[in-house]
């Protein structure tokens, strides 16, 4: 049942993204990296909050403004790769001890 709900909160929040992007940025269309990103950062933050870790939102606060740091990449895109890496590599070291820790 729970899967169910974050599956259409999910969409719906896909869909309001969308609509936002094409209303502030004039961006048309569907920007599936960015949603996926997202979908990421609150699978962690509901799974962290579900198992009764708080202090998760601190390290999330932590990682979020590490990827808005410059770095000084050559190319805007290698910059956007190495956020992205952060951001993933971040989240999984920590979320696979908070599931094991779990059980």
């Amino acid at each position: 049942m729970i899967f169910a709900a974050l599956l259409v909160s999910e969409i719906v929040l896909a869909f309001l993204f969308s609509v936002i992007s094409q209303l502030f940025y004039k961006k048309v269309g569907l920007d599936f990296k960015s949603i996926v990103k997202g979908m990421f950062e609150r699978i962690f933050l509901v799974v962290s909050l579900y198992f009764d870790y708080p202090h998760a939102l601190t390290f999330f606060s932590a990682v979020k403004l590490a990827t808005r740091l410059k770095h000084t990449e050559k190319k805007e895109d290698d910059q956007n790769k190495f956020n992205d890496f952060y951001l993933f590599g971040n989240f999984i070291s920590v979320s696979w001890p908070l599931f094991m820790w779990s059980f």
